[in-house]
């Protein structure tokens, strides 16, 4: 009896081992369809094919990893993870339409950093390079047309982000000459880079909003960031200042707020022992590390940054001096003038018409405008004004 008879008489008397077999079998085959489109693809994609990496510490990356999920083909890949509170594309690797495209992802993560980094690489089966661009703006949903992405970092890099609805400028109550400033500067500063090209001047923009708290600094970063549809990275500590910037892109502004509460870890003239509670982030903040970072060997061409603080007096000099900031502009509370137009704006009728005035922040007419009738802020804004130095405290 041959080698096949025999097998064949031992799975005629054993329905059970027969099973399994078939079971293997059919897997094997299941796996072999499955794997020969990504071999053929694989194979296609050296000499065809247009590629997109992102990661995850870029602000697509969370669009990116949604998008795909309606895109892949089932039955190539069924790895899926849930990720803030949303069912996302798992790790590994898998097919998918876009446009008419056929494409392949990978998505690997690696864990050697402090903070996971993901990583989604995209083949599109084309050489057309506009794809690229026309996945990326399908990717964003339909509601993220009206906001930006605001991004966290910390020492080990980006540890989150939300999105922050858009603000219009004119609903930020500040000096005109200050919103028109800053906005005349970004839009220079945008067309300029074969100005700075040609003179050898590296491209970057430093900003500095120094004033009172309580004038609307915070507010009028996230409305200069909605104007010119730049998404926000936020940093919260001096630390890996260059590593941040490294990532940003010409969509990115760069927001550092309130430097001055750990002014004394980077100011040469006063020690960190010398202020009880100081961060210790603070402390491990080397001032050299800054200084290089907003404007030395490790400063990236297009980098655009905005500092605040309370007291610009309490910085190290060379933090604010020309060519490391580029515009240092003053906050202040608000003029007869702008009190005005935000009574108007609260209260939908003229005010502050007679009387003493004395200047305010924002933040204190904020409060009152909520709190009062019109005849009562009236009366209190022009009967009872503050001293000079209450209003700058």
């Amino acid at each position: 009896m041959t080698i096949v008879e025999l097998v064949s008489a031992a799975l005629a008397s054993n329905p059970i081992l027969a099973g399994g077999i078939g079971t293997m079998v059919a897997g094997s085959v299941l796996y072999a369809v499955r794997a020969v489109p990504e071999k053929l693809f694989d194979a296609i994609s050296k000499l065809f094919s247009t590629k997109l990496y992102v990661e995850s510490m870029s602000n697509e990356y969370g669009d990116v990893d949604s998008y795909i999920e309606t895109l892949r083909l089932d039955f190539f890949s069924r790895s899926l993870e849930i990720k803030d509170g949303s069912l996302k594309t798992g790790f590994g690797s898998g097919l998918g339409f876009y446009d008419g495209t056929l494409f392949r992802y990978i998505k690997s993560k690696s864990t050697q950093q402090i903070t996971p980094f993901e990583t989604i690489a995209i083949s599109f089966l084309t050489r057309d390079r506009t794809v690229i661009d026309r996945f990326l703006t399908s990717s964003k949903p339909t509601d993220y047309r009206n906001s930006i992405n605001v991004t966290v970092f910390n020492p080990g890099g980006g540890v989150g982000s939300l999105r922050r609805r858009k603000r219009y400028l004119d609903s930020v109550f500040v000096e005109e000459a200050v919103k028109t400033r800053l906005v005349d500067r970004m839009t220079w500063f945008l067309g300029s880079e074969s100005w700075h090209s040609e003179r050898g001047i590296p491209w970057k923009l430093g900003i500095i909003l120094h004033g009172p708290p309580g004038t609307g600094k915070t507010s009028l970063i996230h409305a200069l960031a909605s104007n010119f549809n730049f998404n926000i990275k936020y940093i919260k500590s001096l630390n890996a200042l260059g590593a941040a910037f490294m990532t940003g892109s010409k969509d990115d502004l760069f927001v550092i707020e309130d430097i001055d509460t750990i002014s004394a870890g980077l100011d040469r003239r006063v020690t960190a022992d010398a202020v009880p509670g100081l961060a210790d982030s603070a402390r491990g903040a080397p001032l050299h590390e800054i200084l290089n970072a907003m404007d030395g060997m490790q400063t990236p061409d297009g980098l655009k940054f905005i500092v605040t603080t309370n007291h610009i007096a309490r910085l190290d000099p060379a933090i604010v001096r020309p060519g490391r900031i580029d515009e240092v502009i003053e906050v202040g509370p608000l003029s007869l003038i702008s009190a005005r137009q935000m009574f108007k704006a609260f209260y939908g009728r003229e005010g502050l018409t007679t009387g003493t005035y004395t200047a305010r922040t924002g933040a204190e007419l904020q409060q009152m405008f909520s709190l009062l009738s019109p005849d009562e802020a009236e009366r209190e804004l022009m009967s009872n004004p503050v001293s000079s130095e209450q209003a700058r405290s």
